[in-house]
């Protein structure tokens, strides 16, 4: 057997403990009734064993497979009469771009002055959503690429480790471990149907090059189908349950390679940033939600800056107007990828690969 391919058997081994463990920490969580137990209780296994050292490894491949699940299964939450609706979320558009300047703000100064992160890494860092996006663009513009993902990934493993738990024991609704789905399996038609939108769905968001398009892709075109009224299917319980594993893993294996003793200090600033965005979103919310005409519940989920397809399987376990959420988050998304660079650019004058200013490493 040459190097090669003992370098593929060790990493499909890894793979296959990584899993096995992140399913582990699912089922824990979901014996103990933890709301989004299956992401929750992987997400927070992974991470603790990748902190701890663990060979932990994650399949871009099957992490694409699954987000492209979840895209099929966000997209079935879509109604005909959401077109209708969709008018009314304009009010919410407004104050979620105002709470984005907002918290982009108090994060990039609290990271720049209280961190001690230089210009483009705290910057970016601060940039809420588009975690691949600010780390490429951020490392062109000279900050710290290490530090920029340790910091994203930070967020969002506040972020969604708080949101559902806030809900469950402070608003006291009752989050499932999964989100509710349909009683049987879909029909031939129904399967041939969704299964036809992530063969093509993800390669032509790939090819218009949109953001997070392995979900974004089937989810626009099984939105497109369910609001036709071509189908109301969506996938089975146990597909979404291994969705949420390998979602929840992924989270904990941007973690691998790292050590605790290493990078607490980044770790410990991002995840003050992080819990003040989850404050900031529910604050708004509470208070923007009956003067816009919106329930503050579904407004919060809308603001609060975690990853699009976290916060989306949140939203679908609420049962909390998804395509409103879904659509708040990318709308979100869009808008940091597009125009958080430009900003930055005009600001401090900085084109791309120039900015050589680098600050406290991860």
């Amino acid at each position: 057997m040459s190097l090669f391919s003992l370098e593929r058997a060790s990493l499909r081994v890894r793979l296959l403990g990584t899993l096995a463990l992140a399913a582990s920490g699912g089922a824990l969580f979901a014996w103990f009734g933890t709301p989004l137990a299956w992401m929750l209780g992987a997400m927070f296994f992974t991470t603790i064993a990748s902190l701890a050292g663990a060979p932990t490894q994650m399949s871009l491949s099957l992490r694409k497979v699954m987000m492209a699940i979840l895209g099929i299964m966000l997209g079935s939450s879509f109604r005909p009469e959401i077109v209708a609706q969709a008018v009314h979320w304009l009010p919410s558009m407004g104050v979620m771009m105002g709470f984005m300047a907002l918290i982009t703000t108090f994060s990039y100064h609290y990271l720049r002055r209280v961190a001690g992160m230089d210009r483009a890494t705290a910057y970016f860092s601060s940039a809420p959503g588009g975690l691949t996006e600010m780390i490429m663009v951020g490392e062109s513009m000279g900050g710290n690429p290490a530090t920029i993902s340790l910091v994203h990934a930070t967020r969002i493993l506040v972020v969604v480790g708080t949101i559902p738990v806030y809900f469950r024991y402070v608003e006291h609704l009752n989050i499932p471990s999964l989100p509710p789905g349909p009683a049987g399996l879909p029909a031939f038609w129904d399967v041939a149907l969704l299964s036809a939108c992530a063969v093509i769905g993800v390669p032509l968001a790939s090819r218009l090059r949109l953001p997070a398009g392995a979900l974004l892709g089937p989810m626009l075109l099984s939105a497109i189908l369910h609001i036709s009224g071509l189908t109301r299917a969506a996938p089975p319980g146990p597909v979404v349950a291994a969705a949420q594993i390998v979602i929840g893993a992924g989270i904990g294996c941007r973690f691998a390679g790292l050590t605790l003793g290493s990078v607490w200090r980044t770790i410990l600033f991002a995840a003050g940033s992080g819990l003040m965005m989850v404050i900031a979103a529910t604050i708004v919310g509470i208070i923007f939600g009956p003067l816009i005409g919106d329930l503050p519940k579904p407004l919060i989920l809308a603001l609060a800056p975690g990853g699009l397809a976290e916060m989306s399987l949140i939203a679908l376990s609420m049962g909390s107007q998804t395509a409103y959420i879904s659509f708040m988050h990318l709308s979100r998304i869009i808008l940091v990828v597009i125009v958080f660079p430009s900003i930055f650019r005009l600001v401090t004058g900085s084109s791309m690969g120039t900015e050589k200013d680098k600050g406290t490493d991860a």
